[in-house]
């Protein structure tokens, strides 16, 4: 064999070898690859005991790798009467829906000494689709009055099992709870006194330096301190009951102050037609400012835009139909915005518009301090996912009152609320002042005027007849018959005179028909002919009654 045969046996060697090599790494990477897309994805990863809650649902945003804290048992309504077993360093938290907007929360009744509760109640925005437990995330739709996520937490302190009932009410009215929820919870552990994960810190905290800037340089015009109310421009105050329609009472709220303001009359209109007969989806699950159905916006089968009155659609805190059509009265000639609709407006530009226009209808960050509030000035800043979730009315200000200043602000969850219906909230305070917006409004087609000008000269003709019929002078004529039977002879007469003395005339006859029925009429009727001849005695009684009547 030749030397170059062998260099070529050689390469040919060499070149076999790489390429298995070349072959076994290519099979290698292709098992790597197939075993890889056999492996479960994260989401399938079934979930450790602790974090899966008894109802099979997952905490908010949750899955199982991504859990917040793999200590914490989540319930909500689907556990309602079931048994709950919690471990020594484990926290039980409870989601239940609610709308703060109501004034209406979930509070404790009922626990026993082996729970306490770890910080104060969370609220938070839903989701899509409803019914998801909520989260860190915003909503849908910036709905004012919508529903949320209210949200408490509980660890267990010692052994043992305890009753856990959770109620849904207003905390200032007495009354049956709308709603409840109980659990029974076991605590299992030795109970080394070690408190669980530290959590997040309370939401709502005491704020003294929330004042927005002061723009006082362009708004010189207003005072310290203003009030509608000190002027005769508040009316009633409202409940909206459990809905969550605060949007139809921030709409309608301004509009009833400025027809008092401006006509002098307090007008009661109905939110009722707004949840019910607005096209925009709107309910007791939320809404936005309705003015456009106060000035053109016309639902179907309504005649008219405009306001429809208390007693034409009653409230029923309910989503009742529509069931058109409804009269229409008061219009207003349009509204605006104070600053954005996504935002808070200077302290200063609310004051101007409070001044100039009216109560101004804003948004504010609803929570359980909120809910609470019974007195004084509120200055604990609340959060909400939401940015804000409550509609209210502004009615004056006072800068000489809390850290720098308050809102006098109304509610609509009644009079048995706050300081009669009403709160006294710092500038700035739990974004109080949010799409702050007014409107204006020309004055109303009011119909009272034209009864009482046409009842005025009626009321001045009345005495005249009332002169005339006096029993004091009619003895006079009735004592003698004859004198009674004279007056009937000279009806021919008393035409000839003014008409005035014809009435009076006319009169005294009807008191002395008596007197003429007496005789029998044959007789009468000669005797009326008789004295038509002598005419002197018929003349002479009507100059001696006229000097009596002047």
């Amino acid at each position: 064999m030749s030397l170059l045969q062998i260099k070529a046996q050689r390469q040919c060697l060499v070149f076999m070898a790489t390429l298995v090599m070349l072959v076994v790494l290519l099979a290698t990477s292709y098992l790597n690859v197939s075993q890889a897309s056999l492996l479960p994805e994260p989401d399938d990863v079934p979930p450790p005991p602790a974090l899966l809650a008894p109802g099979g649902v997952y905490p908010p945003g949750a899955s199982a790798l991504s859990a917040p804290d793999l200590n914490e048992i989540w319930v909500s309504e689907p556990d309602n009467g079931r048994q709950i077993e919690i471990r020594e360093g484990q926290v039980l938290v409870v989601g239940l829906e609610g709308n703060l907007s109501t004034g209406y929360g979930w509070e404790i009744e009922e626990m026993g000494q082996t729970l306490r509760q770890v910080g104060s109640v969370k609220v938070e925005s839903l989701s899509q689709p409803p019914g998801a437990l909520g989260g860190k995330f915003e909503p849908v739709s910036p709905l004012l009055g919508a529903p949320d996520r209210q949200i408490l937490r509980f660890e267990p302190v010692a052994a043992g099992w305890t009753s856990l009932k959770l109620v849904y009410r207003r905390p200032w009215e007495k009354v049956e709870p709308s709603k409840t929820f109980t659990i029974q919870v076991r605590g299992v552990g030795v109970f080394t006194g070690i408190p669980a994960a530290s959590l997040p810190a309370p939401t709502g905290e005491p704020s003294s330096s929330l004042s927005l800037p002061h723009d006082e340089q362009l708004y010189l015009t207003v005072p310290a301190s203003y009030n509608w109310c000190d002027l005769g421009g508040c009316t009633s105050v409202k409940n909206q009951g459990n809905c969550g329609s605060c949007w139809a009472f921030g709409t309608v709220g301004p509009l009833e102050s400025k027809i008092k303001i401006h006509d002098g009359l307090e007008k009661n209109l109905s939110e009722q037609y707004l949840v019910s007969c607005n096209t925009d989806g709107w309910s007791c699950s939320g809404g936005w400012w309705a003015h456009n159905y106060h000035q053109w916006k016309i639902p179907p089968g309504e005649p008219a835009a405009g306001a429809v009155y208390e007693a034409d659609f009653p409230y029923q805190a309910a989503n009742v139909p529509c069931n058109p059509p409804h009269p229409h009265h008061e219009k207003i000639t349009s509204w605006s915005y104070v600053g954005s609709q996504y935002g808070v407006p200077s302290v200063a530009a609310i004051k101007q518009a409070i001044y100039d226009r009216g109560p101004v209808a804003v948004a504010v960050c609803v929570g359980p301090a909120f809910q609470n509030y019974s007195n004084g000035v509120f200055q604990t800043n609340e959060t909400c996912s939401g940015s804000v979730n409550h509609a209210v009315v502004l009615v004056g200000w006072d800068d000489n009152q809390g850290s720098g200043g308050v809102w006098y602000l109304r509610n609509s969850w009644g009079a048995g609320w706050g300081e009669d219906g009403y709160m006294r909230i710092g500038y700035g305070v739990s974004k109080v002042g949010y799409a702050a917006n007014y409107i204006v409004y020309g004055g109303g087609t009011s119909p009272s005027p034209t009864p009482t000008r046409t009842y005025t000269p009626m009321v001045t003709r009345t005495p005249t007849p009332t002169r005339t019929v006096t029993a004091t002078r009619t003895p006079t004529p009735t004592r003698t018959v004859t004198a009674a039977r004279t007056p009937t002879r000279t009806v021919t007469a008393t035409r000839t005179p003014t008409p005035t003395r014809t009435v009076t005339a006319a009169r005294t006859p009807t008191r002395t028909v008596t007197a003429t029925r007496t005789p029998t009429p044959t007789r009468t009727v000669t005797a009326a002919r008789t004295p038509t001849r002598t005419p002197t005695p018929a003349r002479t009684p009507t100059p001696t009654r006229t000097p009596r009547w002047r």
